[in-house]
């Protein structure tokens, strides 16, 4: 008998334990409020004791014990000194009980929610946002670019296992570098949740499924080589299949960021083969190639990577869609747009934001001059010594090989190790040779040593090269080592995270442009033999054959006019004035437009 009313004291505190554990604050608050009734009809036994003006238990407990909790003035009406007594008692530990618990817990609730909105815990109820999953030093300058974005009101929130207020103060500082302190934000709001990616409950409590843009940043977590894939695009790879099982809308577009080139076409897989995948717009993006072709081109074009920065930002013109128009008529109507290539039911346009674009007139504002100019040549010959290595370097050798083939260049690119580095000053400086060297930065640096070895190999060259006509471009990864690298006069400095921030930026907000970007980025030959989409920078000089024109009636004028002298073939988008790039924009219509003959124009090809 002993043995099972212990049995079942035992169970009833396992369950009181669960149960208290499970739901501590209505625990609480039942076991108080259970305590006081307690202490009520005890107190209602006592005064129908001692007091004859009681007539029964009900009497006692209803007008008694419970009115002189619920209303502390009924006290004043008592003769009775015992009951006068019973009833202060009553009223103070029902006070102390019932209203300091309640107290307490009212306090703790408000305090555990400014806690939750402080680490940004909890559910998050906007909708039409972009969601940023997982943080790596690119974040910082994509959430910067999205503060030009002119055509809509911007909501980014962060969700990365990382610590909110370093991801904050470091989203400062880069909206600061871009805009100053003085920064408008008012098209642009930023949140960041610290959370795990992977965990759904997290995805679902930043409303998620009402987002209009998912960004996948990779993580770049250490490679493993003997892995099938490494872990940073493993991790990438998982967070796209769980997005599959959320109740996200069709056709949202997702940019992956990756490190292998393998990785994307996985993805791709992933998106005809599952089949919680295949409504989704899934964009994989392997970065370290688009870098690779865009560190081989600025090798080649000393001003390329100031073009790409201008077009990837949201400062200034960049690429949009345009609709159900061709390229005559954007050339002749719209006011704000420069037609670049034209697709079977859309157009490519350059314009200030989505917006502008579609800005027209019916009054002909265009005066075509007839000009006589030389054929573009593309053919360059160089010597590049290639320092360092990364994942992006096979990617600059395959653009070299494919621009040999195009334009019947010839490039000499040598390979060195950071170790080589006083062999190859030694050689260098024995000979006359013109030469290029590109610093490439080491990827499995940790943090606080990002860009080590890119400076100590420049600090190296600048202290033992003595030869003059070599060209060093240097590549960094971290944008806040810019400015170090800037006094030592360097024609290029590359910043890998900064342009493809840029891009991912673009693709995010509008993934039409996607196999424009492709292509833009990409040298290969189209069936024509040909590389479209491609961009071209001339001496002015070099394209009149009798000296420039003093004057244009106004940018679209220069624009038709070269697009027609060159037969269609290419179209001017910008020029480069005092070694700045300046891409067309704003009304293209109004004003008188002079080329000076040190100026180089930009042409994209078509």
């Amino acid at each position: 008998m002993f043995k099972k009313i212990s049995k079942k004291l035992s169970n009833m505190r396992n369950a009181l334990s669960v149960k208290t554990y499970k739901t501590p604050r209505l625990f609480v608050i039942l076991m108080m409020v259970g305590i006081n009734v307690v202490i009520l009809l005890i107190a209602a036994l006592i005064v129908l004791i001692i007091d004859d003006t009681y007539t029964n238990f009900i009497d006692a407990f209803a007008l008694g014990s419970v009115t002189w909790m619920l209303a502390p003035n009924a006290i004043l009406d008592i003769d009775n000194p015992q009951t006068l007594f019973l009833a202060v008692l009553v009223l103070v530990v029902g006070l102390v009980l019932f209203s300091g618990t309640i107290i307490a817990l009212t306090t703790n609730t408000i305090r555990d929610y400014f806690d939750k909105k402080k680490t940004s815990s909890g559910k998050i109820y906007i909708e039409k946002h972009v969601i940023i999953l997982n943080w790596n030093n690119k974040v910082p300058e994509l959430i910067a670019d999205l503060v030009h974005v002119k055509s809509r009101k911007v909501t980014v929130l962060l969700l990365a296992d990382i610590d909110k207020n370093f991801a904050e103060r470091r989203i400062k500082n880069a909206l600061i570098k871009k805009q100053g302190k003085a920064a408008s934000l008012s098209n642009l709001n930023v949140l960041v949740k610290s959370a795990d990616p992977l965990n759904q409950s997290e995805l679902q409590d930043a409303s998620i499924e009402k987002c209009d843009n998912i960004i996948i940043m990779n993580p770049e977590k250490t490679l493993n080589e003997k892995m099938a894939i490494n872990q940073s695009d493993l991790f990438v790879i998982k967070i796209i299949l769980s997005l599959g099982h959320l109740d996200l809308r069709d056709d949202i577009p997702i940019v992956a960021e990756v490190k292998a080139l393998d990785t994307k076409e996985k993805i791709r897989t992933l998106n005809h083969e599952v089949t919680s995948l295949s409504n989704y717009r899934l964009l994989p993006i392997c970065f370290d190639r688009r870098l690779g072709q865009i560190m081989a081109q600025t090798i080649i074009q000393k001003h390329m990577e100031d073009i790409y920065l201008s077009l990837f930002s949201f400062e200034g013109s960049e690429i949009y869609v345009l609709e159900n128009t061709t390229m005559e008529t954007c050339m002749n109507q719209h006011t704000h747009a420069i037609p670049i290539e034209e697709e079977k039911d859309y157009l490519y346009v350059l314009a200030p934001d989505n917006l502008a674009k579609e800005h027209k007139t019916n009054a002909p504002f265009i005066k075509e001059e007839k000009l006589e100019v030389n054929p573009l040549d593309e053919q360059v010959d160089r010597s590049v010594y290639i320092v360092g290595t990364n994942n992006k370097r096979q990617f600059i050798e395959e653009t070299f090989k494919a621009y040999e083939t195009l334009y019947h260049s010839k490039f000499k690119a040598h390979m060195v190790n950071d170790d080589d580095i006083e062999i190859l000053v030694e050689n260098l400086n024995a000979t006359d040779e013109a030469a290029t060297i590109l610093l490439l930065s080491d990827e499995a640096q940790p943090n606080d040593a990002m860009d080590a070895n890119v400076l100590n190999n420049l600090l190296y060259l600048k202290r033992f090269l003595s030869r003059k006509g070599i060209n060093i471009i240097v590549e960094l990864l971290d944008p806040k080592n810019d400015p170090l690298i800037k006094d030592f006069k360097i024609e290029n400095t590359i910043i890998s995270n900064k342009i493809i921030s840029l891009l991912l930026s673009k693709l995010a907000l509008f993934p039409r442009t996607e196999k424009f970007y492709d292509d833009l980025l990409t040298i290969m030959p189209h069936e024509d033999g040909k590389d479209a989409q491609a961009i071209s920078v001339k001496q002015v000089t070099a394209v009149f054959k009798e000296g420039p024109p003093q004057t244009f009636a106004n940018v679209k004028s220069l624009v038709a006019s070269l697009y027609h002298a060159y037969d269609k073939k290419v179209i001017p988008i910008g020029i480069i004035r005092n070694d700045k790039v300046q891409i067309f924009t704003g009304e293209l219509h109004k004003t008188l437009f002079t080329l000076n003959p040190d100026d180089y124009l930009i042409f994209m090809k078509l």
